[in-house]
């Protein structure tokens, strides 16, 4: 068997459970730095951001008998999703990717939040307006502050918040569409659920800090995992975020991200893919995602056959660039589960940890700190639990 893996983030966890299986890999390298492609049978560097049918020609070409995406960003799961279209409907090779119509409505913030009222499940209180005035009548309804969302961004890209007027005005700026939506405190979640063949998994959830006027990207925020909450609590969190991923029918994975606001959970995103928060849902469920994707190929994934393993994980952000024998000390520590190397606004990258117990957790924490010299990082972490516990109290 021959399969196409498009993305290569992760594909250092699928590729040895695709070995084992004496499964052929082609891996398509998508970022800048050839990452895992030792991992690969044959590995091409690929550019192609929203044309689905280079991948297709390829896959013809290579003559594969399968494809499985694990592409990050959402417009590229936009393309994998016609990837799949094309390849499943005119030549009969399956697809382990977002149906169309799911990754569609989740990659579009006003679309998802039609598909949430539609279904009745909690979603912030929100709606897309296309001029100034309509954003000051927005104002009027729900009152300062108001978050502002650009339609087609995810993970916070884009987001402003508008204490006032002029802070609109600006925050608006030549948009032609925006969401404008009631400021809604809380702490927030994530849960990533497997799903396919409609059997759904929700991993354990992941604590990602309380909602801040700096519009802090969640992937520069500590995080937790599993939630430092009761069990009836945890349950609420993964029942919900597995009927949003199931009805929608994202598949094979997708993550939910939540705000416990005064009025309950209050439902932010639906993210049709691998996210920010995938090495943490595995290092706290001890489950292995990438290894469902392959038992989902083989025709033998059964959400009821995955036991839960469960470890504290956290996910500490890098403040400074990091050299490569940073890299290489912080990987030979105990307690280091995944490292990774990837520039955004503030951070340069995010190191996850995973441990037994709290203690040996935050211990792991103290010594990577250390070596990022981040001390913050670690005094945020060690606070994390007792603050969300004043919270749900």
């Amino acid at each position: 068997m021959k399969v196409l893996v498009i993305g290569n983030i992760g594909f250092d966890l699928m590729a040895p459970y695709l070995q084992k299986e004496g499964i052929e890999t082609i891996l398509t390298i998508t970022t800048r730095e050839p990452l895992n492609a030792q991992y690969a049978d044959k590995a091409y560097f690929f550019t192609s951001d929203t044309n689905p049918w280079p991948l297709v020609e390829f896959a013809l070409d290579k003559k594969v008998d399968a494809v499985i995406s694990i592409s990050g960003p959402d417009v590229a799961n936009l393309r994998d999703g016609y990837v799949k279209d094309i390849l499943e409907g005119e030549f009969g090779i399956p697809v382990l990717a977002n149906p169309l119509e799911a990754v569609q409505v989740a990659a579009d913030k006003e679309k998802t939040k039609n598909f949430l009222r539609e279904q009745g499940f909690p979603a912030t209180e929100g709606h897309v307006v296309t001029s100034r005035a309509e954003a000051f009548e927005a104002a009027k309804e729900y009152g300062y502050p108001l978050v502002l969302k650009l339609i087609d961004h995810s993970g916070g890209t884009g987001m402003k918040i508008a204490k006032n007027r002029l802070e609109l005005i600006t925050g608006f700026g030549d948009a032609e569409r925006m969401l404008i939506e009631k400021y809604t405190a809380g702490p927030e979640f994530s849960v990533e659920v497997l799903n396919y063949g409609h059997k759904t998994l929700p991993l354990l959830p992941v604590f990602k800090g309380f909602t801040n006027y700096q519009c802090l990207h969640p992937m520069e925020r500590v995080k937790l995992a599993p939630a430092p909450l009761p069990e009836t609590d945890i349950t609420r969190l993964r029942s919900l975020a597995r009927d949003v991923i199931s009805t929608l029918n994202v598949q094979p994975t997708g993550d939910v991200d939540i705000v416990w606001s005064e009025d309950g959970p209050r439902i932010l995103e639906i993210n049709p893919r691998f996210g920010g928060v995938t090495a943490l849902s595995m290092a706290a469920s001890g489950i292995i995602s990438y290894h469902a994707l392959v038992d989902m190929l083989l025709g033998r994934w059964i959400s009821t056959d995955y036991q839960f393993d469960r470890h504290f994980a956290a996910d500490m952000p890098v403040f400074s660039d990091i050299e490569f024998d940073s890299v290489k000390e912080l990987l030979h520590l105990d307690g280091v589960f995944r490292v990774k190397i990837q520039k955004l606004t503030k951070t340069s990258g995010r190191i996850a940890l995973k441990a037994k117990t709290m203690r040996e957790l935050l211990s792991t924490a103290y010594e990577v700190a250390r070596v990022c010299d981040c001390a913050d990082c670690f005094t945020q972490l060690k606070s994390l639990p007792e603050q969300l516990k004043v919270v749900a109290a």
